[in-house]
Protein backbone atom coordinates (compact mmCIF):
# COMPACT_ATOMS: atom_id res chain seq x y z
CA UNK A 1 0.00 0.00 0.00
CA UNK A 2 2.92 2.30 0.86
CA UNK A 3 4.21 1.88 -2.71
CA UNK A 4 1.07 2.13 -4.61
CA UNK A 5 0.79 5.71 -2.38
CA UNK A 6 4.23 6.92 -3.56
CA UNK A 7 3.26 5.87 -7.35
CA UNK A 8 -0.29 7.55 -7.13
CA UNK A 9 1.44 10.92 -5.60
CA UNK A 10 3.97 11.01 -8.43
CA UNK A 11 1.50 11.04 -10.84
CA UNK A 12 -0.21 13.61 -9.51
CA UNK A 13 2.67 15.75 -9.19
CA UNK A 14 3.23 14.96 -12.89
CA UNK A 15 -0.19 15.98 -13.81
CA UNK A 16 -0.49 19.51 -11.86
CA UNK A 17 0.45 21.63 -14.90
CA UNK A 18 -2.46 20.31 -16.52
CA UNK A 19 -5.47 20.47 -14.50
CA UNK A 20 -5.99 23.72 -12.13
CA UNK A 21 -8.14 22.01 -10.20
CA UNK A 22 -5.97 18.77 -9.55
CA UNK A 23 -5.90 17.92 -5.86
CA UNK A 24 -2.75 16.73 -4.52
CA UNK A 25 -1.61 14.23 -2.05
CA UNK A 26 1.37 14.64 0.17
CA UNK A 27 3.28 11.89 1.12
CA UNK A 28 6.73 11.16 2.29
CA UNK A 29 7.85 11.12 -1.52
CA UNK A 30 7.61 14.97 -1.82
CA UNK A 31 9.79 16.42 0.88
CA UNK A 32 11.94 19.64 1.04
CA UNK A 33 14.99 18.04 -0.05
CA UNK A 34 13.84 17.56 -3.36
CA UNK A 35 12.41 20.72 -4.31
CA UNK A 36 14.97 23.14 -6.21
CA UNK A 37 14.26 26.60 -6.90
CA UNK A 38 15.90 27.45 -9.77
CA UNK A 39 16.67 30.89 -11.63
CA UNK A 40 18.69 32.60 -14.70
CA UNK A 41 19.59 36.13 -15.02
CA UNK A 42 20.42 38.13 -17.99
CA UNK A 43 21.46 41.92 -17.98
CA UNK A 44 24.45 44.42 -18.74
CA UNK A 45 27.63 45.08 -16.53
CA UNK A 46 29.75 48.24 -15.97
CA UNK A 47 33.14 47.09 -16.20
CA UNK A 48 36.79 49.29 -14.89
CA UNK A 49 39.72 47.11 -15.22
CA UNK A 50 43.53 47.59 -14.01
CA UNK A 51 46.47 44.69 -14.70
CA UNK A 52 49.95 46.36 -14.36
CA UNK A 53 50.84 43.41 -16.64
CA UNK A 54 49.15 44.57 -19.77
CA UNK A 55 48.86 48.25 -18.78
CA UNK A 56 48.81 50.76 -15.94
CA UNK A 57 46.20 52.65 -16.85
CA UNK A 58 41.95 51.99 -15.95
CA UNK A 59 40.14 50.64 -18.85
CA UNK A 60 36.32 51.75 -18.66
CA UNK A 61 33.53 50.36 -20.57
CA UNK A 62 30.71 47.73 -20.27
CA UNK A 63 29.45 44.44 -20.91
CA UNK A 64 27.00 41.42 -21.00
CA UNK A 65 26.00 39.77 -17.93
CA UNK A 66 24.73 36.12 -17.16
CA UNK A 67 24.19 34.37 -14.29
CA UNK A 68 22.15 30.81 -13.28
CA UNK A 69 21.31 29.64 -9.72
CA UNK A 70 19.91 26.75 -7.92
CA UNK A 71 18.98 27.07 -4.05
CA UNK A 72 17.64 24.09 -1.98
CA UNK A 73 17.19 22.65 1.29
CA UNK A 74 19.20 19.77 2.34
CA UNK A 75 19.63 17.69 5.41
CA UNK A 76 22.96 16.39 7.27
CA UNK A 77 22.65 14.98 10.70
CA UNK A 78 19.77 16.25 12.82
CA UNK A 79 20.76 20.35 11.27
CA UNK A 80 19.25 21.64 8.22
CA UNK A 81 20.84 23.38 6.10
CA UNK A 82 20.69 25.24 2.48
CA UNK A 83 22.84 24.98 -0.56
CA UNK A 84 22.99 27.17 -3.51
CA UNK A 85 25.12 26.74 -6.48
CA UNK A 86 25.59 30.21 -8.82
CA UNK A 87 27.40 30.26 -12.60
CA UNK A 88 27.91 33.28 -13.62
CA UNK A 89 29.96 34.81 -16.24
CA UNK A 90 30.27 38.25 -17.96
CA UNK A 91 31.98 39.27 -21.39
CA UNK A 92 32.85 43.20 -21.86
CA UNK A 93 34.35 45.74 -24.40
CA UNK A 94 36.63 48.55 -22.27
CA UNK A 95 38.29 51.47 -23.82
CA UNK A 96 41.40 53.33 -22.99
CA UNK A 97 42.01 56.30 -25.79
CA UNK A 98 42.68 54.70 -28.85
CA UNK A 99 43.34 50.90 -26.55
CA UNK A 100 40.42 48.69 -26.02
CA UNK A 101 40.30 45.34 -23.83
CA UNK A 102 37.74 42.37 -24.36
CA UNK A 103 37.10 41.08 -20.76
CA UNK A 104 35.72 37.38 -20.44
CA UNK A 105 35.35 36.01 -16.77
CA UNK A 106 33.29 32.98 -15.20
CA UNK A 107 32.54 32.12 -11.64
CA UNK A 108 30.87 29.11 -10.17
CA UNK A 109 30.05 29.26 -6.51
CA UNK A 110 29.21 26.90 -4.28
CA UNK A 111 27.71 27.22 -0.71
CA UNK A 112 26.38 25.84 2.48
CA UNK A 113 24.32 27.89 4.55
CA UNK A 114 22.79 27.25 7.77
CA UNK A 115 19.46 29.62 8.99
CA UNK A 116 19.07 31.71 11.85
CA UNK A 117 14.80 32.86 11.71
CA UNK A 118 14.53 36.13 13.60
CA UNK A 119 10.98 36.07 12.54
CA UNK A 120 8.10 35.31 10.19
CA UNK A 121 9.35 37.29 7.49
CA UNK A 122 12.89 37.74 8.26
CA UNK A 123 15.97 34.73 7.84
CA UNK A 124 19.42 35.29 7.93
CA UNK A 125 21.95 32.47 6.83
CA UNK A 126 25.68 32.16 7.29
CA UNK A 127 28.05 29.87 5.89
CA UNK A 128 30.83 28.85 3.19
CA UNK A 129 31.95 29.22 -0.12
CA UNK A 130 34.10 27.70 -2.49
CA UNK A 131 34.87 29.86 -5.19
CA UNK A 132 36.27 28.58 -8.94
CA UNK A 133 36.95 31.58 -11.28
CA UNK A 134 38.52 31.64 -14.63
CA UNK A 135 39.02 34.30 -17.83
CA UNK A 136 40.61 36.86 -19.11
CA UNK A 137 41.90 40.51 -19.90
CA UNK A 138 43.01 40.76 -23.85
CA UNK A 139 44.52 44.10 -25.22
CA UNK A 140 44.84 43.09 -29.21
CA UNK A 141 47.30 45.74 -29.82
CA UNK A 142 49.83 45.13 -26.47
CA UNK A 143 53.04 43.94 -28.41
CA UNK A 144 54.21 41.14 -26.39
CA UNK A 145 52.35 40.96 -23.64
CA UNK A 146 48.39 40.99 -24.83
CA UNK A 147 46.54 38.70 -22.56
CA UNK A 148 46.28 38.31 -18.69
CA UNK A 149 44.94 34.96 -17.79
CA UNK A 150 42.79 35.00 -14.72
CA UNK A 151 42.26 31.67 -12.30
CA UNK A 152 41.57 31.50 -9.07
CA UNK A 153 40.07 28.95 -6.51
CA UNK A 154 39.29 30.34 -2.92
CA UNK A 155 37.42 29.37 0.10
CA UNK A 156 34.90 32.25 1.07
CA UNK A 157 32.90 33.21 3.92
CA UNK A 158 29.22 34.20 2.96
CA UNK A 159 26.03 35.43 4.34
CA UNK A 160 22.54 35.92 3.18
CA UNK A 161 19.59 38.02 4.57
CA UNK A 162 15.87 37.05 3.26
CA UNK A 163 13.25 39.19 4.03
CA UNK A 164 9.23 38.04 3.17
CA UNK A 165 6.83 41.47 2.51
CA UNK A 166 3.47 41.40 1.69
CA UNK A 167 2.04 43.98 -1.48
CA UNK A 168 -1.38 43.73 -2.57
CA UNK A 169 -1.69 40.29 -1.39
CA UNK A 170 1.34 38.89 -2.91
CA UNK A 171 4.83 37.17 -0.61
CA UNK A 172 7.20 39.06 -2.15
CA UNK A 173 11.30 38.33 -1.42
CA UNK A 174 14.18 40.89 -1.14
CA UNK A 175 17.67 38.97 -0.70
CA UNK A 176 20.78 40.38 0.28
CA UNK A 177 23.71 37.81 0.26
CA UNK A 178 27.37 39.31 0.75
CA UNK A 179 30.55 37.28 -0.09
CA UNK A 180 34.12 37.45 1.04
CA UNK A 181 37.38 35.56 -0.15
CA UNK A 182 39.10 34.37 2.91
CA UNK A 183 42.18 32.08 1.46
CA UNK A 184 42.96 30.39 -1.60
CA UNK A 185 45.11 30.04 -4.63
CA UNK A 186 46.13 31.74 -8.13
CA UNK A 187 47.60 32.07 -11.37
CA UNK A 188 50.14 35.00 -10.34
CA UNK A 189 52.85 35.57 -13.07
CA UNK A 190 55.75 38.07 -12.43
CA UNK A 191 56.12 41.80 -14.12
CA UNK A 192 57.37 41.08 -17.06
CA UNK A 193 57.53 37.39 -16.85
CA UNK A 194 55.70 36.08 -20.59
CA UNK A 195 53.94 33.14 -20.68
CA UNK A 196 56.06 32.23 -23.47
CA UNK A 197 58.78 31.79 -20.88
CA UNK A 198 56.12 30.40 -18.75
CA UNK A 199 54.48 27.61 -20.84
CA UNK A 200 57.42 26.87 -23.96
CA UNK A 201 60.44 27.25 -21.46
CA UNK A 202 59.12 25.92 -18.52
CA UNK A 203 59.77 28.75 -16.14
CA UNK A 204 56.79 28.75 -13.72
CA UNK A 205 58.29 29.12 -10.82
CA UNK A 206 56.35 31.12 -8.20
CA UNK A 207 53.47 31.37 -10.90
CA UNK A 208 51.30 30.22 -8.12
CA UNK A 209 50.52 32.43 -5.20
CA UNK A 210 48.25 32.10 -2.18
CA UNK A 211 45.12 34.55 -1.56
CA UNK A 212 44.54 36.00 1.25
CA UNK A 213 42.30 39.28 2.41
CA UNK A 214 45.86 41.38 2.61
CA UNK A 215 46.97 40.73 -0.86
CA UNK A 216 43.13 39.89 -2.72
CA UNK A 217 40.86 42.42 -0.86
CA UNK A 218 37.90 41.15 -2.48
CA UNK A 219 34.14 41.33 -1.72
CA UNK A 220 30.69 40.24 -3.83
CA UNK A 221 27.26 41.74 -2.91
CA UNK A 222 23.98 40.88 -4.29
CA UNK A 223 20.61 42.12 -3.88
CA UNK A 224 17.69 40.70 -5.37
CA UNK A 225 13.84 41.08 -5.71
CA UNK A 226 11.64 38.57 -6.37
CA UNK A 227 8.39 39.90 -7.77
CA UNK A 228 5.10 37.33 -8.02
CA UNK A 229 3.42 37.84 -11.60
CA UNK A 230 0.15 36.59 -12.43
CA UNK A 231 -1.50 36.65 -15.76
CA UNK A 232 -5.05 35.30 -16.16
CA UNK A 233 -4.27 31.69 -14.82
CA UNK A 234 -0.78 31.31 -15.24
CA UNK A 235 1.81 32.72 -12.52
CA UNK A 236 5.38 33.05 -12.54
CA UNK A 237 8.14 34.81 -10.54
CA UNK A 238 10.01 37.63 -11.58
CA UNK A 239 14.08 38.48 -10.16
CA UNK A 240 15.26 41.62 -10.54
CA UNK A 241 18.88 41.85 -9.17
CA UNK A 242 22.24 44.12 -8.86
CA UNK A 243 25.18 42.40 -8.57
CA UNK A 244 28.62 44.51 -7.16
CA UNK A 245 31.74 42.22 -7.82
CA UNK A 246 34.97 43.84 -6.24
CA UNK A 247 38.35 41.99 -6.94
CA UNK A 248 41.43 43.27 -6.24
CA UNK A 249 44.83 41.71 -6.22
CA UNK A 250 48.70 42.88 -5.72
CA UNK A 251 50.75 40.02 -5.85
CA UNK A 252 54.52 39.67 -7.35
CA UNK A 253 54.43 43.42 -8.14
CA UNK A 254 51.50 43.49 -10.13
CA UNK A 255 48.29 45.46 -9.12
CA UNK A 256 45.14 43.98 -10.91
CA UNK A 257 41.45 45.70 -9.93
CA UNK A 258 38.53 44.16 -12.12
CA UNK A 259 35.16 45.65 -10.94
CA UNK A 260 31.64 44.89 -12.60
CA UNK A 261 28.08 46.77 -11.44
CA UNK A 262 25.65 44.31 -13.22
CA UNK A 263 21.88 44.96 -13.39
CA UNK A 264 19.67 41.50 -14.10
CA UNK A 265 16.41 40.50 -14.90
CA UNK A 266 14.75 36.52 -15.20
CA UNK A 267 12.36 34.49 -13.80
CA UNK A 268 12.77 31.87 -10.96
CA UNK A 269 11.24 28.37 -11.14
CA UNK A 270 10.40 26.20 -8.66
CA UNK A 271 10.55 22.17 -8.99
CA UNK A 272 8.36 20.25 -7.67
CA UNK A 273 6.60 23.19 -5.81
CA UNK A 274 2.47 22.42 -4.65
CA UNK A 275 0.27 25.38 -6.21
CA UNK A 276 -0.78 27.63 -4.06
CA UNK A 277 -4.32 27.38 -5.08
CA UNK A 278 -4.56 23.88 -4.01
CA UNK A 279 -4.85 22.64 -0.60
CA UNK A 280 -1.61 22.40 0.51
CA UNK A 281 0.39 25.65 0.79
CA UNK A 282 3.50 26.19 -1.78
CA UNK A 283 7.08 25.45 -0.13
CA UNK A 284 10.00 27.27 -0.67
CA UNK A 285 13.45 26.99 0.43
CA UNK A 286 13.31 30.89 1.57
Amino acid sequence: MRLTGKIMAVIAMIAMPLTADAQIAVTDSIIPERIVVKSSQYGITSLNNLDTYLSGYDFKGMGLYYSHENFRDARTGSYRWKYQTVFSGSLGYAELGNNTQIAGLATYQWSGYHPFTVSSRLKLLAGMQIQLEGGALYIPNNGNNPVSIKLRTALAATGMAIYHFPVKGKDWVARYQIDIPLAGVMFAPEFGQSYYEIFNEKKSDGTVAFSNPFNCPSWKHTLSLDIPIRYKRHSTTLRLSYVADFYQSEINDIRCHIYRHAFTFGFVKTILKVKEENKIKAYSPY
